[in-house]
């Protein structure tokens, strides 16, 4: 039986699926347009280091009880699209392992074969705490027993060991807010109160979810206080700004950028703007000072992060269409000269 995409091996199973990417952050993708990246009719978003990082969640029709994972790694070509070679080869090798029979039940014993596959990966725990969260919201699940523990702590703070915590429930919290203004209000109000290693673990599942504005405002604002600071806090500060990452385009997000790029940045803002804020460096003023500090401050950084940026379709046709602008910094120039020269060799 010839099976040419996942998608057709998924209806043909009888199931109803949902997509997510776990790459750089979790986010959702609609079937339909998967179905056109299946088709090779347009690259795929979010590509990381030349593969799509998907989280396939499916379940039998008629059977909502029992939800299935797959954790799926699929190789992309130059252009970003699908490598059709690896997709066929590893969707044979998945209708062998379920008996030539895609319409059986996907169970246990079949997800044990799939892992054994080079396409599977393992998420890290805290995509896997957020993917989890927002698999509960999407499908009107109730959030994991973590939860209540985690509203009654910011509830009283005073009354509550943050140390019996779960990831989980902090997780569930940040898939929340974004149809919850009372909980963006309440975290607002008592995130700075709280330990840091509570606010590090929350504001990394905030960026995984689109943040209420008002709530995002509150997190730029607080970048602004620690640049006041006498030594700022680098790390914090992409805390920060990384846990907007989901929350949609905002004024005040793109100037906190442009005035930190102007800063003399460190490491920490270029990785974080590269692994979770690219769509912000589709501003073209924001993107070449992103490069020019990247060339002239960090040139370790320079060929990896560029090459990320490059295959990203919302960034590439920008990128190429300046390779030779002659407006350009010399220490960009030379950085991009010396990238396609190495690359001849």
């Amino acid at each position: 039986m010839q099976i040419d995409t996942l998608s057709e091996f998924l209806t043909r199973a009888g199931t109803e699926f949902r997509l997510y990417d776990l790459g750089r952050r979790l986010q959702p993708l609609a079937t339909e347009d998967f179905a056109a990246i299946e088709a090779g009719r347009r690259p795929y978003p979010w590509p990381l280091q030349r593969h799509a990082w998907l989280a396939v969640c499916y379940h039998q029709h008629g059977d909502e009880r029992q939800h299935y994972l797959w954790f799926l790694k699929i190789p992309l070509d130059e252009r970003g699209l699908f490598n059709n070679a690896a997709v066929k080869h590893f969707l044979a090798a998945l209708v062998e392992q379920l008996g030539q029979d895609p319409s059986a039940p996907l169970g246990d014993e079949q997800q044990q074969r799939l892992a054994q596959t080079p396409f599977t990966f393992q998420p890290a725990q805290d995509k896997l705490a957020a993917l989890h969260a927002r698999l509960r919201r999407d499908l009107a699940l109730p959030p994991s027993a973590y939860y209540q523990a985690v509203l009654d702590y910011l509830a009283e703070p005073e009354r509550h060991d943050w140390q019996q915590l779960g990831l989980q429930g902090l997780a569930d919290l940040a898939a929340r807010l974004p149809a919850e203004p009372a909980l963006g209000r309440l975290v607002a109000s008592r995130l700075f109160g709280l330990p840091l290693p509570v606010q590090q673990a929350l504001l990394g599942q905030c960026e995984h979810q689109p943040l209420p504005a008002e709530l995002a405002e509150c997190l730029l604002n607080a970048i602004s206080a620690e640049q006041e600071r006498a030594t700022p806090d680098e790390e914090r500060i992409g805390l920060l700004l990384r846990a907007t990452a989901g929350t949609a385009p905002l004024a005040a997000r793109s100037r906190k950028i442009a005035s930190l790029l102007a800063l003399a940045p460190g490491q920490t803002l270029m990785l974080s703007l590269a692994a979770r804020l690219w769509q912000e460096l589709t501003d073209e003023a924001l993107l070449l000072a992103y490069l020019e500090q990247l060339a002239e401050r960090h040139p370790a950084l320079f060929n990896g992060l560029f090459a990320e940026l490059v295959s990203t379709p919302a960034l590439r046709p920008l990128i190429l269409a300046n390779l030779h602008n002659p407006a350009l910094a010399p220490a960009l120039r030379d950085a991009i000269g010396q990238l396609f020269a190495a690359a001849r060799d």
